[in-house]
């Protein structure tokens, strides 16, 4: 009988808990191990797809993607992995892919060190291997929130950027000291408000002094956000949001103190997030510098709170910080007029005009409308 030939791709994935293995795991040693079998068995290999820096969780990855992009065009009838958990670490998904989708495409699937070749009924390990491979997710998940809560209550500052009016302490890891070059922003966005100035109002003032927003410092540093600024006109590093200034406004960090858990992961499994309430964050008190005084934040949480109010009879809103505007992307605002009633209008042609979006405005009665009406369908 004439041999099956095999169109091959090799998949590759390395994740950041995964590096913790050392040299064996990294993806230049899959990426040899693969093509030494691939050349043993004689396989003709389609394709070589890596994933670098992606976790086993999910298989929300691009190489993977495109990997099963290639599958369903029917390029690949086979995929080598170096074990299972390169393929995945989620037992439940993994399982479907080696039990069910594979065979469904008429795909062989083999993990080498793993002894799992789909061709064979001697499978049986597979899917402990897989419950395996996902504890030790989890228990690797564990090990790192515990690192993290111990760096949390020695003061240490670990978020990707810093804050405005703030740097990266230049000699010691993981500490924050006062940017002198932006921490008169904060201290004016602070005073206006200690004024009775509301957010909206902040951001007009800061953008007719031409005050450049924070994303622009960060774009100014060290490329952050390029897309934004790069061959865009100079009025757009001025664009304040509302947004952008309450968050200012809500900041403790301004006081010196570092605040962790306003939104955690759901899950090991899962990139969404949870949104905290205050009495669940974890706080740490004088672990830099203040920009401003407890006075002045007391001051300015008053007129900030005697501002917020409830509608009548106490209607909750729904849409608060979930809608936004389809041209620009902005937030959009609530809005309550007699002709129009309650509407939804985009907040930066409110603030800026039509030189950034368009003036159009969406009912409140037909949104609520069409989400029930997909709710019940």
């Amino acid at each position: 009988m004439k041999q099956q030939q095999y169109n091959t791709a090799l998949y590759m994935r390395l994740s950041r808990d995964d590096e913790l293995e050392g040299e064996s795991a990294s993806i230049s040693t899959q990426k040899q191990i693969l093509r030494d079998y691939a050349n043993e068995q004689g396989f003709l290999v389609v394709d070589e797809y890596v994933d670098d820096g992606f976790s086993g969780t999910n298989f929300e990855r691009p190489s993977f993607k495109r990997m099963i992009e290639d599958i369903e065009d029917g390029k690949i009838n086979c995929v080598v992995t170096k074990d299972l958990s390169r393929l995945g670490r989620n037992y439940i998904l993994t399982g479907q892919y080696t039990e069910l989708y594979f065979p469904s495409k008429g795909v062989r699937y083999i993990a080498i060190h793993d002894g799992v070749d789909t061709i064979r009924e001697d499978n049986d390990i597979a899917p402990f291997k897989n419950i395996v491979n996902e504890w030790q997710a989890k228990e690797t998940s564990r090990k790192v929130k515990n690192a993290m809560k111990a760096k949390f209550k020695n003061g240490e500052y670990i978020a990707p950027v810093t804050p405005l009016g703030y740097k990266l302490h230049p000699t010691k890891k993981n500490r924050i000291v006062i940017d002198e070059e932006t921490k008169w922003i904060v201290e004016r966005i602070f005073q206006l408000a200690a004024h009775g100035y509301g957010a909206k109002k902040i951001c007009h003032a800061l953008a007719k002094d031409k005050v450049p927003v924070p994303t622009w410092w960060l774009y100014k540093r060290n490329g952050y956000k390029a897309s934004m600024f790069e061959g865009k006109p100079e009025e757009v590093k001025y664009r304040w949001c509302i947004q952008t200034v309450s968050g200012i406004l809500a900041n403790q960090i301004y006081l010196g103190h570092t605040v962790h858990y306003k939104l955690t992961k759901m899950s090991y499994k899962s990139k969404k997030n949870i949104k905290h309430s205050e009495d669940e964050w974890f706080v740490v008190e004088n672990t830099h510098e203040p920009i401003i005084t407890q006075d002045l934040w007391d001051l300015v949480q008053t007129h900030v709170n005697s501002r917020k109010r409830s509608r009548k009879n106490d209607e909750p809103q729904i849409f608060a910080g979930l809608i936004r505007c389809g041209e620009c992307g902005w937030t959009l605002g609530s809005a309550n007029t007699k002709d129009k009633g309650r509407f939804y209008r985009c907040t930066q042609y409110a603030a800026y005009g039509r030189n950034f979006c368009t003036l159009h405005y969406t009912p409140y009665k037909i949104l609520y409308a069409f989400v029930l009406g997909r709710l019940q369908y």
